[in-house]
């Protein structure tokens, strides 16, 4: 679902982790519908590359890059192979995370450490690959990370989750006073409840239906991708916010 209202984009290269189906995936196609270029990187690269050809496809321009978030190597190149192709970017958005249910006396230290790994550690590779090629073009911009109402608030069986997420929130908030003297904003968005297939895994691990999971909201649906990307939209168009973590959840905290 892409958004009815129209950011002028033109012009504006976005680099998206995590572009290959869901929230990154709607998120990558709202840009590309309001003009951005868009290079959807994903660790499924072929996801990330029908995720490309189905923007062109529409008219729009993207390009696609395997990516793995945790290695270091991998994200430079990509994100190298993205600004050489674009010319720089503009807005780097940290889209890929994972998720799953386990209760602290059930989890494993190997489940703990594959989702801060993902969700901490490779917000701040890509975070820190993207403020290096801002910082060498001389073309500041803004970082945009993905983080979630599990870094505002914990939940049973996401203790792993939280951590990760709440990590993502003091990275964004350093990030934001240490790379201010570039230019470069960062900022996070929290989602709540975006209908994805991550939110139907937490509803089975929770044995709940999603709707039980809407009942916490003051507006009883989910959030769309799209809104979500109007939010990142918001935040990078807006050159007095950095540090910021703007809540996108249909009313579900409200701190």
């Amino acid at each position: 679902m892409t958004s009815d209202f129209h950011y002028d984009f033109r012009g504006t290269r976005v680099f998206l982790t995590g572009g290959a189906r869901g929230m990154g995936k709607g998120i990558a196609e709202t840009f590309a519908e309001w003009g951005a270029t868009i290079g959807v990187s994903d660790s499924n690269g072929a996801g990330a590359e029908d995720t490309a050809r189905a923007i062109v496809a529409r008219g729009g321009r993207a390009t696609s890059h395997p990516i793995d978030v945790t290695d270091e190597a991998s994200v430079q190149e990509a994100l190298d192979a993205f600004c050489d192709s674009a010319g720089g970017v503009d807005l780097a958005i940290n889209a890929a995370g994972v998720l799953s249910v386990h209760h602290v006396v059930n989890m494993d230290v190997a489940e703990w450490r594959r989702v801060l790994d993902v969700n901490a550690t490779g917000t701040f590779i890509v975070a820190r690959a993207a403020a290096g090629a801002m910082i060498d073009r001389r073309t500041p911009g803004s970082i945009a990370c993905i983080a979630s109402i599990s870094a505002k608030k914990g939940s049973p069986g996401l203790a792993h989750y939280s951590a990760s997420k709440f990590a993502v929130l003091g990275l964004v908030q350093s990030l934001a006073r240490e790379l201010g003297e570039h230019g470069i904003r960062v900022n996070a968005i929290c989602p709540g409840t975006v209908h994805t297939q991550m939110i139907d895994d937490l509803a089975e691990g929770w044995a709940m239906s999603v709707e039980d999971m809407l009942d916490i909201q003051v507006q009883k649906r989910p959030q769309t991708p799209a809104e979500i990307a109007l939010g990142i939209a918001g935040l990078h168009v807006n050159a007095a916010v950095t540090g910021q973590a703007l809540n996108v959840d249909g009313g579900t905290v409200f701190h």
